[in-house]
């Protein structure tokens, strides 16, 4: 079933991409991570950008009223998607943190970090599906 749940989130994360909607995301990795899911968009990495997380905040709002922070699940990520929502809040847009509660809510406590959603989606296909495999290959 969590399975089925992480493929529809990742399916909905697709189509915002799509839209144009941004993606706040912690680094390199979590792009790629999400790149092998087959999300693509407009993706703007907090850590190591030099630049501070208001000015990270103005930049998403410049492109979109709506951003989606997925930032990751431990205690710097959570610190991270707070401030980025209030400081989006403040410049008059909408922070969407609704797909990352969703995503802590279906991985709690197998993973802590958006770059290992890839290999942690094909292990529940792997336990969920008697045949395995199938989702991952066909839709990277």
């Amino acid at each position: 079933m969590s399975f089925i749940k992480l493929s529809n989130i990742i399916e909905e994360l697709k189509i915002c991409g799509e839209q144009g909607i941004p993606f706040l995301i912690e680094g390199q990795k979590d792009e790629k991570a999400l790149k092998e899911l087959g999300v693509n968009g407009n993706f703007i990495k907090v850590s190591g950008s030099g630049l501070k997380l208001f000015e990270i905040a103005e930049i998403a709002t410049q492109l979109s009223s709506r951003v989606i922070i997925l930032t990751d699940f431990d205690r710097k990520g959570n610190q991270l998607a707070k401030r980025l929502s209030e400081d989006i809040q403040s410049l008059g847009s909408h922070p969407d943190i609704r797909f990352r509660r969703t995503i802590m809510g279906i991985t709690r406590r197998f993973i802590k970090d958006i770059e290992s959603l890839p290999r942690h989606l094909e292990q529940l296909e792997l336990e969920e599906s008697p045949s395995g495999g199938q989702w991952y290959y066909y839709h990277s």
